[in-house]
């Protein structure tokens, strides 16, 4: 790596870095590194100690591979909680519920995510048989987590974040629905109707304008039309962004632990679905890092990976668990969760448009390589420190995920077993990307140039924003035409970089499809019928749904004007001295 030059993050990136993951105001980024890397490699035995805390102290110190935030904050704390998110599960019962908000304020408590399906909750109106009175449905158990969340935000803490889905044949889907657009509670959370059947099969019932069952432990309680259901969720996506939708039928048939516990919630951003107990052990490749010249760096990128893989594995076994129940999952089954950063940048760099199909051939070829090289270091890490505690080799081979990789790593899971239940995922990286100053995940730059506004204490501030590349890429006088915004992209692309994505990830893929002012109902609908039963998941964001919207893009040409002092883009590509080195 003595090629790859350290990174020294500036202005608003180590303005981040310093309030939110800095042990100390007077921490600087490489000591930052040295000590995440120090605390991570504890997991080692014998020489092997010294020997990661150097390798992965120097990815983390030329930013080409970055950890989750909460690996940044909790290394080298006492009692530091590493991982990002958890789901838990409920019960119908007074117990039940108490257990589930108690894991609630605990997990929240460390900094920790949350996803809850609420869908074993009796719907609202059922008999209770022991008291001779009738339920209050799951709705109102996620008041009282929502109002739990609140409190924690409210004394100090990180702000709780949270995921409530239902299925979406329980009885109370519609007040589910209703209760966050329409009510403006349930604030906290982001909210999910869960497909636990095969969606084809519902959205064949909308088609054929069908009644949807409503059921309850197997038992049909009601009915409704599936066209208004339907109609419904796309119509409170369009004005608020919610619902998202979920696919438990794909992520529990493509699950490499099918055999032992179900998937049944995501985290709060959606990249990961996963059993009850379950966690989030996050971390990404910054792509841009590889590109030199418009060349890919395939060999430093497979040694990232290999190392990153063994790092999120570490992690597992250094974590202080907020919960006995969260440690006993994970260390049986050993998930991980590495993604990747800054896909646009990468593909400037290398002068491809992020929905031209040079792009998408690109961003394929990166996502397969970065799956075979993770599995076979999983093997590898198998061989050398045992497979997961719940492998089963024939079973594991028999998922749906298993069956989609290389005879040669089957052939290899099959002889050595694997270290990890599931390795890949595409999470958002917010805070942690903005740290890196690359795109957030797979998503394209928002705008090459936007307003952003965000709270300082209680006050509102505003700050234009010039994404770094498009100033490098002036300064160079190289070309900008391929530079696109989130609306610049149609939302058929979106959807076809995610799902270009999913295939390749054992896990699931967060990315938000972009919905432009003006988007249809009938478009939306007819999207989301072609391509969510191949995702995982879906999100939307609608331009201008949100009060106080935290970015606002700016025009490319208003960027440049901010830049150069030219009036438009135009203007710009035709100035013989942009690169600073006219004939005069």
């Amino acid at each position: 790596m003595a090629s790859y030059s350290l990174y020294n993050p500036q202005g608003l990136a180590l303005e981040l870095f310093k309030k939110r993951y800095a042990l100390h105001e007077s921490e600087s980024w490489s000591e930052a590194c040295e000590r995440v890397g120090s605390h991570v490699a504890m997991a080692e035995n014998g020489d092997n100690v010294p020997k990661y805390r150097q390798l992965f102290s120097d990815i983390l110190k030329t930013n080409l591979f970055m950890p989750g935030g909460r690996i940044w904050y909790g290394s080298g704390r006492p009692k530091g909680q590493l991982l990002n998110c958890f789901v838990v599960p409920t019960e119908d019962s007074r117990e039940g519920w108490g257990k589930t908000v108690s894991d609630m304020i605990v997990i929240c408590g460390t900094g920790g995510g949350l996803g809850v399906n609420f869908s074993p909750i009796r719907p609202r109106g059922s008999a209770i048989n022991g008291s001779g009175g009738t339920a209050t449905g799951s709705v109102s158990l996620m008041e009282i987590i929502n109002s739990g969340g609140e409190v924690i935000k409210a004394g100090g803490g990180r702000r709780a974040a949270l995921m409530f889905c239902l299925n979406l044949d329980h009885g109370d889907l519609e007040e589910f629905l209703d209760k966050k657009l329409d009510l403006e509670e349930l604030n906290n959370a982001n909210v999910s109707v869960v497909f636990n059947d095969n969606p084809e099969d519902f959205f064949k019932l909308v088609k054929e304008n069908k009644d949807l069952e409503f059921k309850f432990r197997g038992r049909v309680i009601g009915k409704k039309s599936a066209k208004a259901v339907w109609d419904k969720i796309v119509a409170n996506a369009l004005k608020g962004g919610e619902p998202g939708l979920l696919n438990g039928y794909l992520a529990n048939k493509m699950s490499n632990i099918w055999y032992h516990k179900p998937l049944i919630s995501t985290n709060p951003c959606g990249e990961i679905w996963l059993s009850e107990y379950d966690c989030c052990c996050l971390g990404a490749i910054v792509l841009p890092r590889f590109v030199k010249d418009g060349t890919f760096d395939w060999a430093e990128m497979k040694k990232t990976v290999a190392l990153a893989v063994r790092f999120l594995d570490d992690v597992l076994t250094v974590n202080n668990y907020p919960l006995p129940e969260i440690k006993e999952t994970c260390s049986s089954i050993r998930r991980i969760g590495l993604g990747v950063m800054g896909l646009h940048d990468m593909l400037l760099e290398m002068n491809l448009g992020y929905n031209s199909a040079s792009g998408l051939e690109a961003i394929d070829k990166v996502m397969e390589t970065i799956k075979n090289v993770a599995y076979e270091t999983s093997v590898e890490l198998a061989k050398e420190k045992g497979p997961f505690q719940m492998f089963d080799g024939d079973k594991f081979l028999k998922s749906g995920f298993a069956k989609t990789l290389k005879p040669s790593i089957r052939s290899k899971i099959k002889e050595n077993g694997i270290r990890n239940c599931a390795l890949l995922t595409i999470a958002p990286t917010g805070t942690t990307s903005m740290v890196s100053a690359v795109t957030g995940g797979i998503e394209p730059m928002f705008a090459p140039a936007y307003e952003r506004r965000f709270y300082d204490g209680p006050n509102l501030k505003k700050e234009t924003v010039i994404h770094p590349l498009l100033k490098s890429f002036m300064d160079q006088g190289r070309d900008i035409a391929h530079f696109q915004g989130a609306f610049d992209i149609s939302l058929r692309d979106h959807f076809e970089v995610q799902r270009t994505c999913q295939r390749h990830l054992d896990n699931a893929c967060s990315k938000t499809i972009n919905l432009p002012l003006g988007t249809s109902e009938e478009e939306l609908s007819e999207l989301y019928i072609e391509f969510f039963p191949e995702l995982k998941g879906v999100t939307v964001y609608p331009d201008g749904s949100r009060e106080d919207q935290p970015l606002t893009p700016i025009p490319l040409n208003e960027a440049i004007k901010v830049l150069t002092g030219y009036e438009s883009l135009e203007a710009y590509a035709k100035d013989p001295c942009r690169g600073g080195s006219c004939d005069i």
